[in-house]
């Protein structure tokens, strides 16, 4: 996962050793002092949407799970929750963030987003055959 070409570096914020998301110093922080609600041991995190979220491996078991941690609540909390969002697997966890950037048409992973021309709806658009499709209504 350190090919940056790779495109799940454009579907998420994706951690790598020494990049400029470094993996290592992010781990170092959620596990530290520095934040309100320091994460367990067996928390690794390794992506973020960008607004203060991960995911993360947890190592309790092997192969590691993957889950998510929001930014509203505690670690444990959301550990203890049965409804949070988990992944059996990496290529689970992997899928599940390219599908909204894989086109239906063609199966390229390198769908682009952008207004539509009235820009009333966000198009999911792919450079590789050119199709184009609605998404959401972008609210004004």
């Amino acid at each position: 996962m350190t090919d940056t070409s790779d495109p799940i570096h454009r579907a998420c914020d994706f951690y790598v050793f020494g990049g400029e998301r470094d993996l290592v110093a992010l781990n170092r922080r959620l596990h530290s002092q520095e934040v309100w609600s320091p994460w367990p041991d067996f928390l690794t995190a390794f992506a973020s949407n960008g607004c203060g979220d991960y995911f993360a491996y947890d190592t309790r078991q092997s192969p590691a799970l993957v889950i998510y941690i929001g930014p509203d609540g505690t670690p444990e909390e959301q550990l203890a929750d049965p409804e949070a969002l988990r992944y059996d697997s990496f290529d689970e966890w992997y899928e599940s963030q390219m599908e909204r950037h894989t086109c239906s048409r063609c199966g390229s992973r390198e769908v682009r987003f952008g207004a539509s021309k009235d820009k009333q709806w966000l198009l999911r658009v792919c450079p590789a055959c050119g199709f184009q499709e609605q998404t959401d209504a972008i609210d004004l």
